[in-house]
């Protein structure tokens, strides 16, 4: 008489499909906005500091803080986004095939790409108002009340320059600016490439809806005799 082993008589559970990408984009998206700044500039021997993030910032002037509530209250709603959009693409994640999963996943996946996006084009548009267009300006109200000019030269995004105030004929102000991308900014570039992949690499999950065919009737056409 033959005995079957319970063991191998079982069947194999198979693990429930995981998107990977947007499992460890969501972890790194719960703890990004407290890693600090994205951007540092500094102008002079400490005459000015300037610290940026999507999620914070920090001005100086001569050792003095600059601050305004309402800039912190549009960061900490970009943090709170951004930290619920962790957990939703967590959850998106390991429900990979649940009807919910790709929308979760949608939801979280390119907030932070968006915020890359952001950070670059102020720090663009703010250099070339900073280079071309506030040096006019300044020179045109100065030069009514002394005769002075400006030079202004701020890096776009990235590096150092030299800016050079003109009084008369007198004295010349120079003062050095550079400016530098931290690390925490090419983390966060790494998490919006997840975040991307993550949203491309999810539609595997997709089940495709099969075409549902209207019998001949409902299309007003007669269906032939049998």
């Amino acid at each position: 008489m033959e005995t079957t082993n319970p063991k191998t008589s079982r069947p194999k559970r198979r693990l429930a499909p995981v998107n990977w990408f947007g499992l460890v984009a969501g972890a790194l998206m719960l703890i990004l906005p407290f890693l600090g700044p994205w951007w540092h500039a500094t102008v002079g021997t400490g005459a000015m500091e300037v610290a940026l993030s999507p999620f914070d910032y920090s001005i100086s002037l001569l050792g003095q803080p600059i601050s305004s509530t309402l800039v912190g209250y549009f960061l900490l709603a970009a943090k709170l986004s951004v930290i619920i959009g962790g957990v939703l693409m967590i959850a998106g994640s390991v429900g990979a095939k649940r009807w919910w999963g790709r929308q979760l996943v949608r939801f979280g996946a390119m907030k932070v790409f968006w915020m890359l996006i952001g950070l670059i084009l102020l720090l663009v548009l703010g250099a070339l108002f900073l280079n071309s267009i506030l040096p006019g300006m300044l020179s045109g109200m100065a030069g009514e009340a002394g005769g002075a000019t400006m030079q202004i030269n701020v890096p776009y995004i990235s590096g150092s320059a030299m800016s050079t105030i003109q009084i008369g004929a007198t004295a010349t102000i120079t003062a050095p600016i550079t400016a530098s991308l931290t690390m925490v900014f090419w983390i966060a570039v790494v998490v919006a490439a997840l975040g991307v992949v993550a949203r491309i690499y999810h539609r595997r999950y997709v089940t495709p809806k099969k075409p549902v065919v209207k019998p001949a009737e409902d299309e007003g056409i007669e269906a032939p005799p049998t």
